[in-house]
């Protein structure tokens, strides 16, 4: 009986909380995360804690969907044709991560995209 009140509480404080991320997110145009803490007698570490339990708390809602990739083909007048076949750009690496990513570099790409793109992919789920 104590783990159902516990999961009732639990359940109306992320509802208050929830309402209460709603109103800061709905503060006036200019008006500080701060400021309106301030008004709402809250701290903003405790806004900022109420907010990220409220967004777990949706994610934790949604049902696993399978990540996927679906390739579509485009239609063939949108395809640029190259005057010359052997100036078409050619993958020249691809790469594979652990996570399913996988990435096909052209011979066109320049070091400072490949940097940045490698340093994205790093940080991707």
């Amino acid at each position: 009986m104590s783990s159902q009140t516990s999961l009732v509480a639990k359940n109306y404080r992320l509802q208050q909380w929830a309402a209460q991320v709603q109103d800061c997110q709905n503060r006036p145009e200019g008006m500080l995360v701060d400021d309106w803490c301030r008004q709402n007698n809250i701290t903003k570490a405790n806004y900022y804690y109420r907010l990220k339990c409220v967004r777990q708390a949706c994610l934790d809602a949604m049902p696993d969907l399978p990540a996927g990739f679906v390739e579509l083909p485009a239609p063939h007048d949108a395809l640029p044709v190259p005057e010359n076949a052997s100036n078409a750009p050619s993958v020249s690496a691809v790469i594979h991560s652990r996570n399913g990513l996988s990435i096909e570099l052209y011979d066109s790409a320049s070091a400072d995209f490949m940097q940045k793109l490698l340093g994205v992919a790093t940080c991707a789920e």
